[in-house]
């Protein structure tokens, strides 16, 4: 699963100050139901929150990858946030987050649920998207490197 055609350059934050976890859960809630993907911010707010509890969506090298399934969203939508200031996501490293994909879904749709986080997890092992992000200084840009990017990974 291609992550670029599910990302808008819009859905790009480089730098954000968000201080915290609870903030950037926040941020993400509020930013898909500002853009329409879902209607109830606190219903996906807690969503992520639940999900969170179950095991860190740290998953290492400084990444996050918080995600949630809702009945509002019509279809997948990820937003790629550069945070100002790592945050502790009480990674499975130890490690702070500085880049974070967050992913809402439908709800009930479990394997493109598990085909969009496979499709995550494949872009962060490539070293050259975590430099990308790191170094990025215009989410149109980033995402214009990003689909290319895809492009050449072997996606099945």
């Amino acid at each position: 699963m291609k992550i670029h055609k599910h990302l808008r350059a819009e859905h790009i934050y480089l730098d954000a100050a968000l201080k915290d976890k609870e903030e950037l859960f926040r941020f993400v809630a509020d930013t898909f139901a500002r853009d329409g993907v879902v209607k109830d911010s606190s219903r996906l707010y807690n969503s992520m929150k639940m999900r969170e509890k179950t095991m860190s969506t740290g998953i290492g090298n400084g990444i996050g990858i918080p995600h949630a399934a809702s009945w509002e969203a019509k279809e997948p939508a990820v937003l790629l946030i550069r945070p100002a200031k790592a945050i502790d996501f009480k990674a499975l490293d130890g490690l702070p987050v500085d880049i974070v994909l967050a992913l809402v879904v439908p709800e009930n749709q479990t394997p493109l649920h598990l085909q969009m986080l496979a499709g995550i997890s494949r872009l962060c092992q490539e070293a050259k998207f975590l430099k990308l992000v790191r170094q990025a200084g215009n989410p149109r840009d980033l995402l214009k490197e990003i689909e290319l990017l895809e492009k050449k990974i072997a996606f099945h």
